[in-house]
C-alpha cells in the first residue's frame, strides 16, 4: 500500500501532555485560539462557540470531555476543526487542544485494536493504538468524541 493514501494521514497534537491522532480527512481546519462565547446549560466540556469564517463553530473542551482533566488556554492553544457526520449531516465542531504535533502517516500495520483495560479514559473515545516513533499513542474516535446527543445533554 502506498504511504501516500490519505486514509493514513493523521493530525497528531498534545493535550494534556499526552500525544493523541484522529484521522487528517475528518478536520476541516485548524485555527488558533480566540474568544469562545459560553452558551448557557450546556455540559461542563462543551465550552461555548467561536465564530470560524462567519460559521458559528461548538468548541469541546476535549480533556474534559473524556474527564481527565481541563485544557488550559496557552500560547499554542488551538482549535481543530472537525466534519462531524450526525444523521448524514456534516457539521463543523470544534476541540480545543494544547498545540498541533505534526500531520503524518500511520500504516494500518501500525494499528492495533483498542485496549480491553489499562486506558487513563473510557475506551468508547478510543478508535484504535497506532505505533508512531515507537510508541503507542490514542487515535481518537471523533464520532463518540462529538456525540451531538451527548453534547446536548445538561
Amino acid at each position: 500500500m502506498s504511504k501516500e493514501n490519505n486514509n493514513n494521514q493523521y493530525l497528531l497534537f498534545l493535550v494534556g501532555g499526552d500525544l493523541y491522532a484522529i484521522e487528517a480527512l475528518k478536520t476541516s481546519e485548524i485555527v488558533e485560539y480566540s474568544h469562545v462565547t459560553k452558551v448557557p446549560l450546556m455540559p461542563s466540556f462543551v465550552k461555548g462557540v467561536t465564530n470560524i469564517r462567519g460559521n458559528i463553530v461548538p468548541v469541546v473542551d476535549m480533556l474534559n470531555r473524556i474527564g481527565i482533566g481541563e485544557t488550559s488556554i496557552g500560547e499554542k492553544t488551538s482549535i481543530v476543526v472537525i466534519n462531524h457526520l450526525d444523521d448524514g449531516d456534516i457539521t463543523q465542531m470544534g476541540i480545543l487542544i494544547d498545540e498541533v504535533y505534526e500531520v503524518d502517516y500511520i500504516q494500518p500495520e501500525n494499528t492495533k485494536p483498542k485496549p480491553d483495560f489499562g486506558a487513563k479514559f473510557d475506551k468508547k473515545f478510543i478508535d484504535k493504538m497506532g505505533k508512531y516513533e515507537g510508541n503507542y499513542i490514542t487515535i481518537l474516535d471523533t464520532q463518540a468524541l462529538l456525540n451531538i446527543e451527548e453534547l446536548s445533554k445538561n
